[in-house]
């Protein structure tokens, strides 16, 4: 099921998970494919925890069929700063077989806090 029906709801989990970005893509929330779910992701918040350079972030969602769209390019972050890429007013779905990650200039200069709910139409 690629793109659950969201109108019968079944059941919504929340879920906040955080972390440092690598200076190359890694992923950071995974849809795995046959999840029975969508993601609604409600907020991304990138703060520069490095108390001496500011560093740019790129954010990226992949979907199944292997392409990627950038929603940050390049956004510097200045020193000890930080930046909402996501908020409720410009939530995003995550389909099944889909990720959203991220890259730095440097790697453990910024960290993310990504807030979501798990959207089941089935038990």
């Amino acid at each position: 099921m690629a793109n659950p029906n969201i109108v019968n709801v079944q059941r919504i989990l929340a879920n906040t998970v955080t972390g440092n970005f690598a200076a190359s893509n890694t992923v950071f929330v995974t849809n795995p494919a046959s999840s029975g779910a969508v993601y609604k992701i409600n907020s991304i918040l990138i703060t520069n925890v490095d108390g001496v350079t500011a560093s740019n972030a790129d954010l990226i969602i992949s979907n199944p069929v292997g392409s990627n769209t950038l929603i940050l390019n390049q956004v510097n972050v200045p020193i000890q700063q930080s930046l909402v890429a996501i908020d409720k007013n410009t939530s995003i779905y995550l389909q099944e077989n889909s990720t959203i990650g991220g890259q730095a200039t440097e790697a453990d200069d910024l960290s993310y806090t990504i807030s979501f709910e798990q959207i089941y139409d089935t038990w």
